[in-house]
């Protein structure tokens, strides 16, 4: 009987883990549409140019800087109101993204609502990620967290291969027939039902209390354990070089894929689909190594095959991109779960959302002034009619990526040398359930 009991509890999460699978898939769905690709047609339509579309690409990471003051959340109990009313606000300024374009106004006004819009939005984004994911994560028992993420990830590739491909066909329809304008305003129907669809999820979500008993820690006190954490010290520059060797590339790969190689919003979404199957055929095995082995041994795997990645991005051309995001797609089945997993590896459980906080915080500011430090190089390469030094054709996220994949190798090395050497604290002692 007690057995039972034991059994219904340890159950009792199941629907919330559910909603947390279709939480980040709704949530990728929005993702997709104020990301890279999308953002430079929405940059394009109001002339704003390729350096500073970079720019406005790596405010994701410029946003991660404002996760330290997800710290000032903590106290007083549960969040889960305060992160649903904060998701739903940030998602409608970035469905108004797709508003700007079809108002009357100048270029230099609709480009400033266009950046005071897009910064807001990431600012509240980021405010609350790190409290969400410690929400929604504590919901996973940490000898499964490997393969939970590669379900969650798979069922967001390939649902979000649909979004792409509509989208993209929608897109593309509407401008042959010169009316774009007509396009932004399905994507803006489109993004405000994904956004009561996320908000919905999130309200169905469960909270464990345990979340809501760490929350009661203060800020001074999540600070001082966090800094003085050894094991946080040698994973900040883990955060760092790869946001550093991310953004110094993608934010300039939106405009490369639209007008250097030439590629329609429908091939974008092709590419996408490519990229779906693959990153959903392989991160199960990821997930399944990660949990049998560690984050950090699969991590290695991952990002060597990154940097084969970049290799292949070096050369121009259609062919050349395309194993390239195939390449990515494999190697980033493995890492987008896996730098967030190794937090939860190597950090006890009451200092994941400090940590994690910190790690984001600082590594996106520094990929924000990376983006900004690649600009000039961007602007000049184009300004020399795509030529640089004793190279008489070169694009410059060619060059971009060439330096990427030397930062790859340093956190190659890194890995093996320094993060594989950390200690693990005791197992998560309030984490009971399955998947």
């Amino acid at each position: 009987m007690m057995e039972r009991l034991d059994t219904e509890k340890k159950d009792i999460y199941k629907g919330s883990r559910l909603c947390y699978i279709l939480e980040a898939a709704v949530e990728y769905f929005i993702s997709i549409l104020v990301g890279t690709t999308y953002l430079a047609k929405l940059t394009s339509s109001i002339g704003i140019s390729d350096g500073v579309t970079g720019i406005l690409s790596s405010f994701i990471s410029l946003g991660c800087g404002f996760q330290i003051l997800a710290l000032l959340l903590s106290g007083g109990g549960s969040k889960k109101r305060l992160i649903t009313g904060m998701t739903l606000i940030h998602q409608l300024l970035f469905t108004f993204l797709y508003v700007v374009p079809l108002f009357d106004l100048s270029k230099n006004t609709k480009t400033v609502i266009f950046v005071v819009l897009l910064v807001l939005a990431y600012f509240l984004k980021n405010l609350v990620f790190a409290p969400k994911t410690a929400w929604m994560m504590s919901l996973v028992d940490d000898s499964f967290r490997g393969r939970f993420t590669a379900k969650k990830e798979i069922v967001s590739l390939i649902s979000g291969m649909v979004v792409q491909i509509v989208m993209g066909r929608v897109i593309d329809t509407f401008e042959e027939r010169g009316n774009l304008q007509s396009a932004f305003i399905v994507s803006t129907a489109v993004l405000l039902v994904f956004t009561v669809a996320h908000v919905m999820l999130l309200i169905l979500t469960k909270e464990k209390k345990e979340v809501e008993s760490i929350a009661t820690i203060s800020v001074k006190e999540q600070l001082k354990s966090a800094i003085t954490d050894k094991n946080l010290h040698a994973l900040i520059p883990l955060y760092i070089l790869w946001n550093v060797a991310n953004y110094i590339t993608t934010p300039f790969y939106g405009t490369y894929q639209l007008k250097d190689l030439g590629f329609s919003m429908t091939f974008v979404a092709v590419l996408s689909i490519i990229y779906a199957l693959v990153r959903s055929l392989v991160s199960p095995m990821f997930g399944k190594l990660a949990d049998k082995r560690s984050f950090a041994t699969m991590l290695k795997i991952c990002f060597g095959i990154k940097i084969f990645a970049f290799v292949f991005n070096m050369i121009a051309g259609q062919v050349f991109y395309t194993v390239y995001y195939i390449l990515s797609a494999i190697a980033l089945a493995g890492i987008n779960g896996g730098m967030l997993n190794i937090i939860y590896d190597y950090i006890p459980h009451t200092r994941r959302t400090g940590a994690l906080a910190i790690c984001n915080s600082i590594s996106g500011v520094l990929g924000f002034f990376a983006t900004l430090a690649a600009k000039p190089l961007v602007d000049y390469i184009q300004s020399q009619g795509n030529k640089f030094l004793f190279f008489e054709h070169i694009y410059a996220q060619q060059l971009l990526s060439f330096l990427a994949a030397v930062i790859i190798f340093v956190i190659i090395l890194y890995l093996h040398f320094v993060v594989s050497k950390l200690c693990k604290p005791s197992a998560n002692p309030v984490s009971d359930n399955a998947i």
